[in-house]
């Protein structure tokens, strides 16, 4: 799994029943959840670029995926990521 933005990891460890969780701040009020890793490689407090290995998902399941959740928020509000990655390009 690599960051979906470039910015400062502020939470990566285990939550509740998503495995291990990772929040990246991506500025302007945007911030990355990415959970469902088995591996983190980045930890709280470090910068990471756009693209960087952050971490490894966990296991496939039936029918050969491993389950990722990934969530976009903007001010602490989810918000439709498409147009962020739109916007990136």
């Amino acid at each position: 799994m690599v960051s979906p933005c470039g910015g400062k990891v502020v939470f990566g460890s285990s939550f509740r029943s998503y495995g291990l969780l990772l929040i990246v701040d991506c500025g302007d009020g945007y911030h990355f959840v990415l959970a469902g890793l088995d591996r983190l490689d980045a930890s709280p407090g470090q910068r990471v670029l756009a693209e960087e290995p952050v971490g490894q998902l966990g296991a496939a399941e039936k029918g050969g995926r491993a389950p990722l959740y990934l969530e976009l928020r903007r001010n602490g509000q989810p918000v439709d990521p498409r147009d962020w990655f739109t916007a990136k390009g």
